[in-house]
């Protein structure tokens, strides 16, 4: 790092704890520069506290938001031919639009990201999404095809459409049904790429045309990413998400029906203002009864222009912690269960490293999301962006141990 000219700093805002890591980051380049050496801030928490980034840190060179990262590239050119500092490009998001003819990917060997919408017109409550992304913004349809086809000519195998929330996509035009609209007319203008997959459904926002085109001979995933945040719908009510949690429960249950393969993966937050020790023994029972195959557990941390900011922090974080570890001790025993009925089987495992010496082959089936899940580990040889077949020979609690199997 001490030898770059510029150092730019990819910052989140979400969370405390974000938040606090992002500016020890920052104060560690900033205090081991090197004479001539520019330091910008980038991302969420440049985006939510500018102002007070610069009161914390005057020497900073230069902050870029979420919505203008592309202005990086004028600011360093600023910044080389001028040497001016705080050279500030952060314009209010509010007053910006999604740029159709920008690329919004993100290639990581044979995996790929492509955001569909960015913002958010949600309103839960503990949520700070909205003050720093802004409003539901969605990318054209021609748009997000065009960085799909490029994709496809790129050589990906997988395909992750992201956003905020990719079941409102189309909602701020309007339009209905919109995401599998979209889905309807990209899946077969891109054959060569065979994995699709969907990060983060909102509840109640899965239609059956979504459902339809899982169950289909296509390449859609089977992998349904729902975050419910908590099973009690008093706690629901107070976060200001659906509190219907037997339409959660209903919802995977038919298409688990419908798509045998499916694989479910949701995130809880314990510890919000009002859960109370019954409202964490429903979440446990309904996680003991749904046996997710994938689960994150947050605990609840206050954010300052939230509404539930005004609840306070009233469950000590000794009793949040305490929380948390019994379901991820929970989850661990039904993850393996569910791994351990695999053994056996056949199954396609994208490629993401190797050992050749070891002949050991690292990646993920269609079952794991990248960087968010487990992982496929199998004896074998093949290059790393290659979709291979092994057979699954043992699981561990989360991951998938196997060996390579010619096609």
């Amino acid at each position: 790092m001490r030898e770059a000219n510029f150092v730019v700093i990819n910052t989140c805002g979400f969370i405390h704890d974000a938040r606090v890591e992002s500016q020890e980051v920052i104060a560690d380049a900033l205090k081991n520069r090197r004479k001539g050496q520019f330091v910008i801030a980038s991302g969420c928490l440049s985006q939510r506290l500018n102002a007070e980034l610069y009161e914390q840190f005057p020497s900073l060179d230069g902050l870029v938001g979420t919505r203008n990262l592309q202005d990086v590239l004028l600011l360093l050119d600023d910044l080389s031919k001028s040497g001016i500092l705080k050279h500030n490009t952060l314009p209010a998001y509010t007053k910006l639009k999604v740029d159709a003819n920008l690329s919004n990917t993100v290639i990581q060997g044979g995996s790929s990201y492509l955001k569909i919408a960015d913002g958010c017109h949600r309103t839960c409550a503990f949520c700070a999404i909205p003050l720093i992304k802004g409003p539901l913004v969605s990318r054209p349809r021609e748009s997000v095809i065009r960085d799909a086809l490029s994709l496809q000519s790129e050589g990906v195998k997988e395909i992750n459409l992201i956003a905020q929330d990719v079941t409102a996509y189309g909602i701020d035009r309007g339009e209905s049904d919109a995401l599998a609209n979209l889905l309807t007319d990209l899946l077969p203008l891109i054959p060569d790429v065979p994995w699709v997959r969907l990060l983060y459904t909102y509840p109640g926002m899965v239609t059956d045309r979504l459902i339809d085109l899982m169950t289909q001979d296509n390449q859609l995933l089977p992998y349904l990413d729902m975050p419910l945040q908590h099973a009690d719908p008093t706690v629901l009510k107070a976060m200001s998400r659906p509190s219907n949690i037997q339409w959660a429960s209903d919802t995977i249950s038919k298409m688990r029906h419908l798509i045998p393969d499916l694989v479910v993966r949701t995130t809880m937050i314990v510890g919000y203002p009002n859960e109370s020790e019954r409202s964490f023994e429903i979440l446990r029972d309904f996680i003991r009864d749904i046996e997710f195959d994938h689960l994150g557990v947050f605990t609840y941390s206050p954010e300052m222009g939230t509404s539930s900011y005004s609840l306070g922090d009233p469950v000590p974080m000794e009793v949040k912690e305490a929380r948390k570890a019994e379901l991820m001790q929970l989850q661990a025993g039904i993850s393996l269960a569910r791994l351990k009925k695999l053994q056996g089987k056949t199954m396609d495992m994208l490629v993401e490293g190797i050992n050749p010496e070891e002949r050991l082959l690292v990646g993920r089936t269609y079952r794991d999301a990248p960087e968010i899940d487990g992982l496929a580990i199998a004896f074998g040889d093949a290059h790393a962006g290659e979709l291979v077949s092994i057979q699954v020979t043992n699981t561990t609690e989360y991951d998938i141990i196997g060996e390579q199997r010619k096609k």
